[in-house]
Order: C-alpha cells, then structure tokens, then sequence
C-alpha cells in the first residue's frame, strides 16, 4: 500500500484510488505512525486543524471511508481502533 503525497492517491498492487483532502490528510497521518496508536484527538488536530469544531464522529467517518478504500484496492494493510485510545495503522494487516 502506498500513498502518493503529489496526487493525493491510493495504490495497492495495481489498482489505484484517488483520496478526499481529508482522507488523504488521515491516511499521511496514520501511515506515518504505523504501529503506533494515535488518538483521535491528535488526528483532529492534524486533519481538521486545532481550531476546528470536528469531533470524534467526524474521525469515525472517514476512518471508516478509508477502510472501505483500502478493501476496494485488496489491501492487506488495516486500521485498527483501539478503545479508548485511537487509532493503529497496521501494514500488514496483523494486530501487534
């Protein structure tokens, strides 16, 4: 799975999908702290802006847009949700 940071892209093998700005700006973050949790509230900051009115479900929403990307492309790589917690981006698919 790769981002395309000029095109705003999704590719896995060789289908490719483009990514909102939003999704696009979740993915960056995400990926960029793979295996690591990052909360939601450290993702509203990055994605929405620290003085932005977005809550969780806005977060919710397009983790899940993203995942449903991710499944169309027949990526192995998962975001799982940690409760309580945030957000893990997983590579390979597989809970550490």
């Amino acid at each position: 799975l790769s981002l395309n940071l000029e095109s705003y892209d999704l590719t896995c093998g060789q289908k490719t999908i483009h990514l909102s700005f939003k999704e696009f700006s979740l993915a960056k973050v995400l990926m960029s702290n793979a295996g690591q949790v990052v909360s939601k509230e450290l993702l509203i900051e990055r994605v929405w802006g620290v003085e932005s009115s977005a809550e969780d479900n806005n977060v919710e929403a397009y983790v899940s847009f993203l995942r449903k990307k991710m499944r169309f492309l027949g990526s192995k790589a998962c975001i799982e949700t940690i409760r309580k917690a945030g957000y893990r981006f997983a590579a390979d698919g597989a809970a550490t």
